[in-house]
């Protein structure tokens, strides 16, 4: 069982940005940038020449989870978009949020399955270190100056996660996470993992996972979040409303590192 309870959850979808990208400096570092992986800089593709940071992001969400006053003693950043600005890093704005200057830092290069690994990393951690609370902050921006490629980008967006080592009654994330599970293996790998609700589960599919293709058949209620957010649209779910009366199950699937992330948490009612 995963030792932290989940105490807070906030979404948010951010308008556009102030923080300028068109400067000096960063026409330099992102000419740089693009030549180094063969691409181009395109100053252009970004509106009004600006966007969000994820330290002007993380800001926001942490005032919006109201954990300003909780002793969170470790805070992670999880992203697979590069943040917008090099010069303001959201991990050491977090080490500063609190009075006490709790650990920081950020996960990122495994796709939209980052989160899992941060929620396993806050897990261990807190566990390890004997800490109270952490936090774990969820991170898209779409403000990108050079081709993307195929990837769908939708704006900016954060989903932060107040969790506590509180031995009281409350929600539980169950947190599994496997690795090399190829594109044809995930729906064997999924049936696997979710018969275990024998059918009596509400499952989030996360952009890499195809419903149609990866999903078995016979769930109760199946949600797609689409592919504009890589990695909020999936966590944006535990911010609404649970089912009552049966287990929310995210599920999602990086085809480029091979893993595959399942969150599931329980049922509103049982908490009551």
């Amino acid at each position: 069982m995963f030792p932290l309870r989940l105490e807070r959850v906030v979404h948010r979808v951010f308008p556009p940005g102030e923080s300028r990208i068109d400067d000096a400096f960063s026409v330099r570092h992102f000419t740089d940038l693009t030549a180094a992986y063969g691409t181009e800089f395109r100053p252009g593709s970004v509106s009004g020449g600006a966007g969000n940071t994820f330290a002007a992001m993380s800001k926001e969400l942490v005032g919006a989870l109201g954990a300003e006053s909780e002793p969170v003693g470790l805070a992670v950043v999880a992203h697979s978009t590069p943040d917008l600005d090099c010069r303001y890093a959201a991990a050491t704005y977090l080490s500063e949020a609190w009075p006490h200057g709790p650990l920081s830092f950020g996960v990122s290069e495994q796709g939209s399955c980052t989160p899992f690994s941060a929620l396993r990393l806050a897990a261990g951690y807190t566990g390890r270190h004997g800490l109270r609370a952490a936090v774990v902050l969820i991170l898209d921006q779409a403000s990108l100056p050079y081709d993307t490629g195929p990837a769908e980008l939708g704006g900016d967006a954060g989903v932060a996660l107040l969790l506590s080592a509180s031995q009281q009654a409350g929600p539980r994330p169950d947190l599994r996470y496997l690795t090399g599970v190829a594109t044809p293996d995930v729906r064997e790998v999924l049936a696997g993992e979710l018969a275990r609700y024998e059918g009596r589960a509400t499952v989030v599919a996360g952009p890499g996972v195809d419903p149609a293709r990866d999903l078995p058949a016979g769930l109760a209620e199946v949600r797609r979040t689409g592919k504009g957010f890589p990695c909020t649209g999936l966590w944006s779910a535990l911010a609404g409303p649970r089912p009552a009366d049966r287990p929310l199950v995210l599920v999602d699937h990086d085809p480029v590192t091979r893993w595959l992330g399942l969150c599931a948490v329980g049922p509103a009612e049982a908490e009551r």
